[in-house]
């Protein structure tokens, strides 16, 4: 018998980051699963940084941590009304790093991620994230295209 209790869930807050919520959202539904809905700020290198951004970085990063934070609470608005239980982090590093990293300290049972579907630069960027992800994730790994063969509606 499966048995998930806690489902990771990652966002970019793309089409493809959404499909794959919807996923996230059934399989915690069916299985009265906790929804754990992950944001990582992206860590941009210091000299680079300093170069295109003449705040501090610390800035920055509230900056865009307060972003994700009001989207990732429209997201976690929708598993609510669906009665799923649902906690929203936002963390700081290199997406693949961090995203199993929490999927470690979390003990999520199941991690579901999207894949980009659109522009060459996208596909690269984001493959490369799904990639690393499945092959260090601690545990099972659904990764959700768009367009393709549906199982869950909504």
């Amino acid at each position: 018998m499966i048995k998930l209790e806690r489902i990771l869930v990652p966002t970019d807050f793309s089409e493809s980051a959404r499909h794959a919520l919807s996923y996230g959202i059934s399989f915690a539904e069916e299985f009265e699963a906790e929804l754990l809905l992950l944001h990582v700020v992206e860590t941009i290198p210091v000299g680079y940084a300093s170069d295109l951004f003449p705040v501090p970085m610390a800035e920055v990063f509230q900056e865009m941590s307060g972003y994700a934070k009001a989207e990732l609470a429209k997201l976690a608005a929708l598993a609510r009304e669906r009665k799923v239980a649902v906690r929203e982090m936002v963390t700081q590093g290199k997406p693949s790093a961090e995203i199993v990293r929490v999927a470690r300290e979390e003990t999520a049972d199941m991690i579901v991620l999207g894949t980009h579907g659109t522009g060459i630069l996208d596909k690269a960027l984001f493959g490369s994230t799904t990639e690393r992800v499945v092959r260090k994730a601690p545990c099972p790994v659904l990764t959700c295209r768009l367009s393709e063969h549906e199982f869950v509606n909504g």
